[in-house]
């Protein structure tokens, strides 16, 4: 089970967590800090958790009944339980009213009340999950069912969907023998080869499966069995970057995210490995709050001589690609580098540097815009930027290793490069 806690009191959340731990140790317990961490974005995946444990003194001007009120309708929003501090009956009338399966007064939500109401919440996911494969699609549950493979006889229990698309589907699940719960894939091999999924879906597993990295996504295992081809990965219990660039960051906490994704880059290109498709969605928080690469589907090896986007379009995420990726041009991974440059933009301002209508009008940008400069809050990156962000990838950042070197000379002091100095920080 996977619960998600939402208080702003580092005190309380510790407290409860340990409480948690101690009455249900295979729970897994998730925090969101209103405080730091603001308000979910749209792009908060709720499906990830199973219950939410939601305080209604959040501060900053919302509270707990705010929130259920605002995202209660939400896809996969999940079971409710509000936390009051000073509550009364009204609130907690209220709090039903507005979708919460539970109240509970804060003195009581370290008692046994609680206890019981994570209990019964642990038996109905429990049953709710033995109908999980008749249930996946409504509009095809026979069929889909019946060429899923048994993947019990792989050691795996499939929880719950959390994605899909006409010939693919995306599990939470968790290995039977225990341990933290998995990512599956599965996807169905005949209409993924007619389309250049199951190409992207092999390249995934194959690039992956040798590569144990702190900053990049675990592959555990792959097969095909019963028509369909599934890949075990790790799950990210944090989600993804994209929640966090609605309003940008401090500039110490987007250089710091910035070192992940270089660590992440630096281990893959020493494998030979181009991402090629480097953005926020694509960029996964661990538990810790550090950030790891994922989805590898249109990742390449250097020198490689095929190529998908021959075959199957233009390979990438316009937004985030390089001038060479728009010229159609091999990526390499200087290209990756490019890409994190538009991630770092995003993640100071809360906003993409090239913006236009439509796909063509965006690659014009990449390839012959002004570089965007920064506000005058985080000016003292532009300096960084612009070596990211080249149009020439000769002129760009040649490696992570040399990303990875500014920024760690940096500490605590100004860096310099082919006569630059960077300081990123007073």
């Amino acid at each position: 089970m996977r619960l998600l806690l939402v208080d702003p009191s580092p005190v309380f959340r510790v407290a409860l967590r340990q409480r948690l731990a101690c009455a249900f140790p295979a729970i897994e317990v998730s925090e969101f800090d209103p405080d730091q961490q603001g308000t979910p974005s749209a792009a908060f995946d709720w499906r990830l958790y199973d219950l939410l444990l939601l305080s209604q003194e959040l501060g900053g001007g919302d509270s707990g009944l705010d929130w259920l009120r605002r995202y209660a309708a939400r896809p996969g929003f999940p079971p409710t339980v509000l936390i009051a501090g000073h509550g009364d009956e009204y609130l907690a009338v209220a709090a039903c009213k507005a979708g919460a399966r539970g109240y509970l007064r804060r003195v009581d939500a370290l008692g046994a009340r609680l206890a019981e109401l994570v209990q019964a919440e642990c038996r109905r996911t429990s049953l709710e999950s033995t109908q999980l494969l008749a249930d996946v699609d409504p509009a095809e549950p026979a069929t889909w069912a019946a060429r899923m493979p048994d993947l019990r006889e792989q050691g795996y229990r499939l929880l719950r969907l959390i994605g899909h698309g006409g010939f693919s589907r995306v599990y939470l699940a968790e290995r039977m023998a225990g341990g933290p719960r998995v990512v599956v894939k599965v996807t169905d091999i005949a209409q993924g080869r007619r389309t250049g999924a199951l190409q992207r879906f092999l390249r995934e597993a194959a690039l992956l499966e040798d590569i144990a990295h702190p900053h990049v996504v675990r592959v555990f295992e792959h097969g095909s069995q019963h028509g369909c081809a599934w890949l075990a990965m790790e799950f990210f219990p944090g989600g993804d970057l994209r929640r966090r660039l609605e309003t940008g960051l401090e500039l110490d906490q987007a250089v710091r995210y910035l070192r992940d994704v270089a660590q992440g880059l630096r281990a893959i290109h020493a494998r030979g490995i181009v991402h090629r498709d480097l953005k926020p969605g694509n960029l996964m928080f661990r538990a810790d709050r550090t950030l790891a690469l994922a989805d590898f589907g249109i990742a390449r090896r250097l020198g490689e001589d095929s190529d998908l986007t021959a075959r199957f379009g233009l390979v990438g995420t316009p937004s985030y690609l390089s001038p060479e990726q728009a010229h159609g041009a091999h990526a390499d991974a200087r290209s990756d580098l490019y890409s994190l440059g538009v991630v770092f933009y995003e993640l100071l301002t809360g906003r993409k540097p090239f913006a236009g209508d439509g796909v063509e009008a965006v690659l014009r940008q990449h390839v012959s815009a002004p570089l965007p400069r920064l506000p005058q809050a985080c000016a003292a990156a532009q300096p960084l930027l612009d070596l990211l962000l080249a149009k020439e990838a000769d002129e760009r950042l040649q490696s992570a290793e040399e990303l990875l070197e500014l920024i760690d000379a940096w500490l605590p002091r100004g860096l310099g490069r082919r006569g630059v100095t960077v300081r990123l920080a007073a």
